[in-house]
C-alpha cells in the first residue's frame, strides 16, 4: 500500500493506493467528513467511467487524477473520492482540487520510479 497526504491551511487529503493484482484501487479522502462521493474506473484504452453519488462534485478530482494515471499504469484501476470541508470558501475550492490531483501525480510518479510499491503493477 501507498499512502500520502497534503495540508495546506485548513485542507489536509489523504491518499491510499492498493493493488489487486495488476490493478490500482486509490482512496483520496480528508476534509471535516470524509465519505464516498465519486468513484471513476477505468483502463489504459478503455473509456472512463464516473459515478457520482448523490450531489458531490468530487468527479472533478477523480477523472483528472484518472486520464493522468491512465498515461503510465496498465491495469485497470478505480479512484474513490469524498472530502469535505465545512463552510469551504470558493478560493479553497480550487485549492482542495489541486491537492487532489497532486496526491495523484506523486502516486504516478512513485509507481513510475518503483513498480513493485503496487504488487504486479505495470507502467510504461
Amino acid at each position: 500500500m501507498i499512502e500520502l497526504e497534503k495540508k495546506l491551511g485548513r485542507i489536509h487529503l489523504q491518499l491510499r493506493a492498493l493493488g489487486m493484482g495488476e490493478d490500482l484501487v486509490v482512496l483520496i479522502t480528508g476534509g471535516d467528513r470524509p465519505h464516498l462521493g465519486t468513484i471513476t474506473a477505468g483502463a489504459r484504452l478503455e473509456p472512463l467511467q464516473t459515478v457520482q453519488l448523490q450531489t458531490h462534485k468530487e468527479f472533478y478530482i477523480t477523472e483528472e487524477v484518472a486520464m493522468r494515471l491512465r498515461k503510465s499504469f496498465q491495469g485497470n484501476f478505480a479512484i474513490c473520492c469524498g472530502a469535505h470541508l465545512d463552510q469551504i470558501t470558493k478560493e479553497e475550492i480550487p485549492l482542495l482540487t489541486e491537492l487532489a490531483v497532486q496526491l495523484g501525480d506523486e502516486l504516478i510518479e512513485q509507481l513510475r520510479l518503483n513498480p513493485n510499491l503496487i504488487y504486479s503493477n505495470k507502467l510504461s
